[in-house]
């Protein structure tokens, strides 16, 4: 193999971090039913969008990862009792610093209100909702951008809104009458839309577009005060790496 005046530069840097990262235990990291950023194999071992970013993220950076499968309402809760390590798909809140941090970003997302098609009439804004009695579903335990989160907290919205406990349960929800709009991000729910026959589901409000990250535990940073400086360089590195411009092209339209 020959390497060219760069690699050979960037060489004492990469290999300390390697080994230092095969002689520590893989950072438990949670996974959920959410496609097409995390989908259960038949194998049971996850794949999707979130599995190969932040796999090439991990091996940059010199670490492990050991994904476990958790109800995204019960991940934070884990991280904070320190039974998890890490969560993807993190959207930053102030709450949560109280219990961990976040990484850069390394990747965005979309939220919308879903309705069925021909059914609810299409507000031009969340606050065009009050008044009305029709119930709004959303998956527990998530933190919406600042933006989704003001307007929710409007008393007149926050009784509309029918917490969900997983996230595979936004589309049966709304199929079957239980509410009649449900907040989700438009992949995941048109991904189980083409593949669960149906009513279509349809966007009647785009909400927010924005950055998601890695939630890491206090627990971890407090044994391991140089991690988050690693995750975050190796984040960086893997962003400069074909197989990262690769594994978004497979999941076009995110």
């Amino acid at each position: 193999m020959s390497l060219t005046r760069r690699d050979a530069c960037l060489l004492p840097l990469a290999l300390p971090l390697v080994a230092w990262g095969e002689d520590r235990a893989a950072l438990r990291i949670g996974w959920s039913d959410y496609p097409p950023f995390q989908v259960k194999t038949s194998t049971g071992a996850p794949q999707g969008l979130d599995v190969e970013l932040l796999e090439l993220m991990a091996q940059a950076a010199g670490e492990r990862l050991q994904w476990m499968k958790r109800p995204w309402a019960r991940q934070m809760q884990d991280v904070a009792q320190g039974e998890q390590d890490l969560v993807p798909s993190a959207t930053h809140s102030t709450e949560r610093l109280a219990f961990g941090d976040f990484t850069q970003p390394y990747r965005h997302e979309r939220l919308a209100l879903f309705a069925l098609g021909g059914g609810a009439s299409a507000p031009r804004r969340l606050s065009d909702l009050k008044g009305r009695a029709v119930k709004v579903g959303f998956i527990r335990g998530v933190v919406f951008p600042a933006s989704v989160r003001r307007a929710l907290e409007d008393p007149e919205l926050a009784r509309l809104l029918v917490p969900l406990y997983a996230n595979d349960l936004t589309l049966s929800a709304l199929r079957a009458r239980r509410v009649d709009y449900v907040i989700d991000e438009p992949a995941t729910l048109l991904h189980r839309a083409t593949r669960q026959p149906g009513e279509a589901p349809e966007i009647v409000l785009d909400l927010a577009h924005g950055p998601v990250h890695v939630f890491v535990g206090k627990h971890l940073l407090a044994r391991r005060p140089e991690l988050m400086q690693r995750l975050n360089q190796g984040l960086q590195r893997a962003r400069q790496q074909p197989e990262w411009t690769q594994a978004l092209a497979r999941y076009p339209g995110i």
